[in-house]
């Protein structure tokens, strides 16, 4: 890369700042043949980045706050409002936090570990036939992450392949879907209780490989939540800003998948869902520990798994190696590993825990995963000041961040987002996060919080999909752009039934 200046007076007020600061403050990517395209807001830099051809390749509005956040049953009713009418959306909240108050965060609630899953399932699935020198990415283009001198953002740069035509596709009409943990087993979670309906909050995996199968029918390419917004200064701060367009391949358009608290904790365990995520055999898999104690490793159970294995089999369903953000809480561990200094008095050796997590945090990082702060505790920020507040944020600091790194998301638990000049949006920022999302039935992604826009920050909501909102979908027109959910509906792995 180098810098070009364009403006005497610029180069001199950027000559006080660190050297080589402006050399990666952008989202870089090259167009076609390798040409040149501007990163920075012109309307808040002067300086832009040239990126060298790879080498290797050929030239040629919001809704209200939730109160207290934990509700069981929300209620989701009426069509979406249009923002221009001035009425707002309606909600869908995350899932209930597990037994966590929501105006406490606890000093030593470590979930009790339980016994392997209650009853066998009764059919396992096939594994996954994956070929051998399987590349890295299945796309042409190609991604890579470059550091930002003395910060901790770092800047999220494509390189497009010059063989493929690209479009410039408006960021107002990319998407978000948000999903948790898959019901892996749900013979298992209806054999322990015919009746339940304790995963409503999630989806079965029957579900989940129907929705990406609906995506990438409608054509769209799974997209890295970091290719939506540049780095700019403005009046001595660094704040992201979101672009107007980004280069797709022509035909096709962005959705982001994200999933929130990965952390599979144990008093889950023989409930349906897996117990860890591993890498297996050179590849992304999911763990479970069978009551008969044989030890399960799938490449078809939950969401990294199986989102890796249909990428590999439709390449140009991921953009630039794009694959899901991995939104993770922190006080049960992360990712089905006990991460957190507390399970030492549990008998863990979290050393090990931890070691065996950073390995499969590389494995992700280095595929396309990337992740997002869902706080620690996984309670309501709104209700959090003081220094409750306060330790939240150091707990994922000493907790969390030392394993996944920096990242500029924060995905707020419950859906439950904050406002401009209030205790905790204050928190979010001086913590370093530039991008937050919410929930809702309504996809919103704007430059600031809802109410007060351009404050240096940028605010989305998502769709949640579950199958309870799969339910409140069905007849409304809000979800058929992606998929029809009666059409996603898993009626032989749930109790209630959804039928036309």
């Amino acid at each position: 890369m180098r810098i070009m200046k364009k403006s005497t007076v610029l180069l001199l007020i950027a000559l006080t700042l660190c050297a080589g600061l402006a050399v990666v403050l952008s989202a870089c990517r090259t167009g076609n043949g390798g040409d040149t395209v501007r990163t920075f807001n012109p309307d808040n830099t002067d300086y832009m980045i040239i990126v060298t051809p790879d080498p290797a390749r050929t030239p040629n509005d919001a809704p209200t706050n939730v109160p207290g956040g934990n509700t069981d049953e929300p209620e989701i009713t009426g069509a979406v409002p249009s923002e221009q009418n001035g009425t707002e959306p309606p909600r869908v909240t995350d899932a209930p936090a597990t037994n966590v108050p929501a105006t406490e965060i606890p000093a030593t609630s470590v979930p009790t570990p339980t016994a392997a899953p209650t009853q066998t399932p009764t059919k396992r699935p096939e594994q996954g036939n994956i070929p051998d020198n399987t590349p890295v990415y299945g796309s042409a283009e190609s991604a890579r992450m470059e550091p930002i001198p003395g910060r901790e953002e770092e800047v999220y740069c494509v390189t497009l392949d010059s063989s493929k035509e690209y479009w410039d596709c408006p960021v107002s009409k990319l998407g978000h879907i948000f999903v948790h943990n898959l019901v892996a087993f749900p013979e298992l979670d209806l054999a322990i209780n015919p009746k339940s309906t304790w995963h409503d909050w999630n989806n079965t995996t029957v579900e989940y490989v129907r929705l990406l199968e609906n995506l990438y029918a409608k054509n769209y390419v799974l997209i890295d939540a970091n290719y939506i917004f540049d780095y700019v200064w403005r009046d001595g701060n660094l704040i992201a800003n979101l672009k107007k367009t980004v280069k797709l391949p022509k035909g096709k358009t962005g959705i982001i998948i994200s999933c929130d608290n990965v952390c599979f904790p144990e008093d889950e365990h023989g409930t349906g869902r897996i117990d860890k995520i591993v890498v297996y055999n050179g590849h992304i898999a999911s763990y479970t520990l069978m009551k008969d104690g044989t030890e399960e490793y799938s490449y078809e159970r939950d969401v990294c798994d199986v989102t890796e294995q249909f990428c590999l089999k439709h390449p140009d369903f991921s953009f630039a190696g794009a694959r899901l953000m991995l939104a993770v809480s922190g006080n049960a561990g992360i990712l089905g590993y006990r991460t957190d200094t507390r399970y030492a008095s549990k008998g863990y050796d979290v050393e090990k825990e931890r070691a065996e997590a950073r390995e499969v945090i590389k494995y992700l990082k280095e595929h396309g995963f990337y992740f997002g702060c869902h706080s620690y505790a996984h309670l309501d920020l709104s209700t959090l000041t003081g220094d409750k507040l306060k330790k939240d944020f150091d707990s994922w600091n000493t907790q969390v961040k030392p394993l996944i790194g920096y990242t500029p998301f924060y995905v707020y638990p419950f859906g439950t987002w904050v406002e401009y000049g209030t205790e905790q949006y204050s928190k979010l920022i001086s913590e370093g996060f530039h991008v937050m999302y919410g929930t809702s039935m309504n996809e919103i992604l704007c430059n600031g919080t809802y109410k007060h826009r351009d404050v240096g920050n940028i605010y989305g909501e998502r769709f949640i999909y579950c199958g309870k909102t799969l339910i409140a979908y069905a007849n409304k027109g809000v979800f058929e752009k992606y998929a029809d959910p009666y059409e996603l509906y898993d009626n032989e792995g749930r109790y209630i039934k959804l039928y036309r």
